[in-house]
């Protein structure tokens, strides 16, 4: 089965994917990352996610990713991306979803704010239970791209420890849940 990718970018995970053997479309809104896409020879349309996912077969697709995009939708149009996602997985099929992380107090009160499209930061907990909600079993966190070493406080104290993971701690973070392999 596919795997979509929902703002695709510039193909970074597309390319990957089918340098792994996997058949891999991708939707952006942006028209110019989707005429980058295809000069690369990816399959990318240019299309709004809700609508695209509403457009798709119920469980058809084996994976859906959305790297970077949720931070930038308000929460009734989040809802549906997840209600949708939900839908068109086949039974033991893969959500991801990656987002900065304002569990880092320098992501959530300073570089969040650098995109200027960024509606609001998304937590890790609001996320896995929305997740939860729509019938993912095992939504699972990982916290991802941490400051580097040079970064962080080198107390090695308790003090030390919590300020290190709250300032130079994982600036993003990824939801991976799974569709039950038999639709309850």
């Amino acid at each position: 089965r596919p795997v979509l990718d929902i703002g695709c970018g510039r193909g970074e995970w597309l390319r990957l994917l089918a340098d792994h053997g996997f058949t891999a479309t991708g939707i952006d809104l942006n028209p110019h990352m989707v005429a980058r896409c295809r000069s690369l020879g990816l399959q990318v349309d240019r299309a709004d996610a809700v609508a695209h996912l509403a457009s798709l077969p119920t469980s058809s697709h084996a994976a859906i990713s959305a790297f970077h995009l949720v931070e930038h939708l308000p929460f009734a149009v989040l809802f549906q991306l997840i209600e949708q996602a939900w839908r068109v997985l086949a039974p033991g099929g893969l959500l991801i979803v990656e987002t900065p992380n304002p569990e880092n107090v320098l992501v959530g009160s300073h570089t969040f704010y650098h995109d200027f499209s960024h509606r609001n930061p998304v937590t890790p907990t609001a996320l896995q239970f929305l997740a939860g909600y729509h019938g993912f079993e095992a939504p699972h966190i990982l916290r991802l791209n941490p400051y580097p070493p040079e970064a962080r406080i080198t107390d090695a104290g308790a003090l030390g420890e919590r300020v290190n993971g709250h300032f130079y701690g994982p600036q993003d973070f990824a939801l991976c849940a799974t569709k039950p392999a038999a639709d309850a």
